[in-house]
């Protein structure tokens, strides 16, 4: 896998990595050096993953764990740390992606189930697994968490109200945890996207409004952007923030988004 040193030894969970964003990161990490745990609910399609790292010279297992169970996420974290006696690296991606997962809708479209499941989706399946990683890696006064979310966290999205509000609430908590965590000597940074030229869409369950429009919204934002984004783009990211070349950064968004909008 031609292994690098900038993360050699390190063990490193990425959430929601049996597809797309986080296999890019899962893929990344490993050929950085990393031993690679792969979480997701797909146990097929995580060990898929896992195998392609070791078929690659890389290392790498599969957890599975709901990130919307807080426990679940606990008790994994657990599991790493008592066979590898440590977790060095987050990158807790998935969730506000996954199939199930709902779309742009309206605010005055929405019930109040939705407006749980967006803050379950973009905002506490990070919550859960950063405080289990957080948790874990002050032991030993080191670590990285890598969160990623939606540029709609920072710019104002017609029918992402509560997936931009929910992304910038976890953005904002990311900010606060630089400064609890970092006395422990743990650095949180955050990715922020937009459109994924290979990653697939999911418009389930958008507001009649604004279904219909998508295929002109894709356009409409390829259109807009000035270079286009692939997975890879933001695993690159992701790894930036994981590796020591960003030992002195914590608290910061950075935006992968092919020039699409120039949040401050």
């Amino acid at each position: 896998m031609g292994n690098s040193p900038s993360l050699q030894s390190s063990i490193a969970l990425v959430t929601g990595a049996t597809a797309y964003i986080g296999r890019a990161i899962a893929l990344e990490l490993a050929r950085r050096g990393a031993h690679v745990v792969v979480n997701g609910r797909n146990a097929e399609a995580g060990l898929a993953v896992a195998q392609e790292i070791a078929a690659a010279g890389g290392s790498a297992e599969f957890e599975a764990a709901d990130l919307g169970d807080r426990a679940a996420v606990h008790a994994m974290v657990g599991r790493i740390v008592q066979r590898h006696g440590r977790l060095d690296v987050l990158a807790a991606s998935g969730a506000g992606a996954s199939s199930d997962s709902l779309a742009f809708k309206l605010f005055l479209d929405m019930q109040g189930e939705d407006f749980d499941a967006y803050i379950r989706s973009h905002w506490l399946s990070r919550a859960h697994v950063i405080q289990a990683a957080a948790a874990a890696m002050r032991t030993r006064k080191r670590g990285k968490i890598v969160a990623i979310g939606t540029d709609a966290g920072r710019v104002a999205t017609v029918g992402e109200s509560f997936i931009g509000g929910a992304t910038g609430g976890m953005m904002q908590m990311c900010r606060v945890l630089a400064r609890e965590l970092g006395r422990d000597g743990i650095r949180i940074n955050a990715v922020a996207m937009s459109y994924i030229a290979d990653a697939e869409p999911r418009w389930g369950g958008a507001s009649p409004a604004l279904a219909g429009h998508h295929d002109g919204m894709l356009q409409n934002l390829k259109k807009r952007m000035l270079f286009p984004v692939h997975c890879a783009d933001i695993a690159h990211a992701a790894a930036f923030f994981a590796g020591p070349e960003s030992d002195a950064i914590t608290g910061q968004t950075l935006s992968v988004n092919g020039g699409l909008s120039t949040p401050g």
